[in-house]
C-alpha cells in the first residue's frame, strides 16, 4: 500500500463510508480551491471528525486533516470578525458618546453666555439706579 497522495478518482468510496452524508470529494476540491465558504456551505462543520472518508479512500488523501486545518481557518477567521464587528460597534458607540457630549457642552457653553448676558443687563441696571440716587436732587 502507498503512503503516498494520490489524484481524487471521484470513485465515491468516501461519500459512502461518511455517517454525516457529506461528499468529502466535494469538500476537497473546495478547499483545494481555496473555497472555505463554499467548503462551509457543503458541511464542512458538520464532519465528525471520525477518519472513515480517510481509511476507504483508495487515493490515500488525508481528508481529515485537511478539513480539521480548514474548520480551524474559518473559527479564526470568524473569531477575527466577530472582534472587528465588536471594535467597529466600539468605535461607533464612542462616536456617538462624543457628538452628544459636544452637543451637551455647546448647549451648557450657550446657557451659560446666555446668564453672563442677563447677569451683565442686571449689573447695568443696578449701576443705573446707583447712578440715579447718587446724582443730586434739584428741588421743584
Amino acid at each position: 500500500m502507498n503512503d503516498f497522495e494520490m489524484p481524487c478518482i471521484r470513485c465515491g468510496d468516501c461519500a459512502a463510508a461518511c455517517p454525516e452524508n457529506l461528499q468529502p470529494q466535494q469538500l476537497l476540491r473546495d478547499l483545494r480551491a481555496g473555497k472555505l465558504t463554499h467548503a462551509r456551505d457543503h458541511g464542512l462543520f458538520e464532519c465528525s471528525d471520525c477518519g472513515r472518508c480517510d481509511a476507504v479512500g483508495p487515493c490515500h488523501i488525508p481528508l481529515l486533516p485537511k478539513f480539521r486545518a480548514a474548520m480551524a481557518t474559518l473559527r479564526e477567521r470568524d473569531a477575527q470578525g466577530r472582534e472587528a464587528d465588536a471594535a467597529r460597534e466600539r468605535f461607533e458607540r464612542r462616536e456617538q458618546r462624543l457628538g452628544r457630549e459636544a452637543a451637551e457642552r455647546a448647549e451648557s457653553d450657550a446657557a451659560l453666555t446666555h446668564q453672563a448676558a442677563s447677569t451683565d443687563a442686571v449689573a447695568a441696571a443696578i449701576a443705573r439706579a446707583k447712578a440715579k440716587r447718587q446724582q443730586p436732587r434739584t428741588p421743584t
